[in-house]
């Protein structure tokens, strides 16, 4: 039996995660240059990619509990969750950041019947200006869970890493994953490679588009969130970065608390490792 006569235990921040382990923190995908200039798409080709994000995204809705003595009515998040691809020929796997989703009591896909059952209790789907956020419910989540619970499709987190935002979710029924999980998930963006000629963000709350997204100068931010990728995206809560080759480059996780047109996304390295850690498991 192995023992430890020294043992040290140190809280650590997100962006020390390089220091540690070389590649969880930010890359240099926001500086690296391909050999090719980059060529606008076609609609066509934008409709291609739309269409391949709206298979590979999704919204969650994460009910969360006031502190009290506030009315225990659970607060309604609808956040994203992409299907990432662990290796090739394998199922894909279901990640969403973590940090949103850390004080959740409950966890629901939302699936047509779902968007259906939430219009009709008065649960707005939509947010402003940007995807992502609480929504004002009122009674309508007690109603929705009383009267239509048998719409909805329960996830939890199988785990969570706060040190790098991300948690993986499953299905707690084996009919809901083999009827919700697509043949196909976003291929990871290798991090050792150039920077993508163009990258992308999706959200189901606007599923007609998606959005042209820019990588901020990394020394624009703040000690307290090296670890992240500055973007302009305006999606946040888990939604995806996406380049125009298909592969998933980061998540938009937050907004900067300081500088709302900035999201703060978990790079690449970090998502790699994560999906790695998985199979390990």
């Amino acid at each position: 039996m192995q023992s430890f006569e020294d043992v040290r235990i140190e809280r650590i921040s997100p962006h020390e995660l390089s220091e540690i382990a070389p590649g969880l923190g930010r890359s240099n995908i926001a500086t690296a240059e391909g050999t090719d200039l980059p060529r606008p798409l076609n609609r066509q080709e934008l409709e291609r990619l739309r269409g391949i994000a709206s298979t590979r995204t999704s919204l969650i809705m994460a009910l969360v509990m006031p502190p009290r003595p506030y009315r225990q009515v659970p607060m309604v998040y609808i956040g994203h969750a992409v299907w990432v691809e662990p290796a090739p020929n394998q199922p894909p796997v279901l990640l969403s950041t973590a940090d949103w989703i850390a004080d959740a009591q409950q966890l629901f896909l939302i699936d047509e019947a779902t968007t259906a059952a939430m219009r009709q209790h008065g649960i707005p789907l939509a947010s402003q200006p940007s995807p992502g956020a609480h929504r004002p419910s009122g009674s309508g989540i007690e109603d929705l869970l009383k009267n239509d619970a048998d719409v909805l499709i329960e996830l939890r987190a199988a785990r969570k890493e706060p040190n790098l935002n991300l948690a993986h979710l499953v299905f707690t029924s084996d009919a809901a994953t083999s009827t919700h999980r697509p043949s196909q998930g976003w291929p990871l963006h290798d991090s050792s490679r150039p920077a993508p000629s163009m990258i992308f963000a999706y959200s189901p709350e606007r599923p007609d588009r998606i959005e042209p997204v820019q990588i901020h100068d990394l020394r624009s931010l703040e000690e307290a969130f090296q670890f992240y990728l500055p973007t302009t995206s305006t999606a946040i809560l888990g939604a995806p970065i996406f380049s125009n080759t298909d592969h998933l480059v980061a998540l938009n996780a937050l907004r900067h608390p300081e500088r709302s047109a900035v999201g703060l996304a978990v790079p690449p390295g970090a998502l790699q490792h994560f999906i790695e850690s998985l199979s390990e498991r």
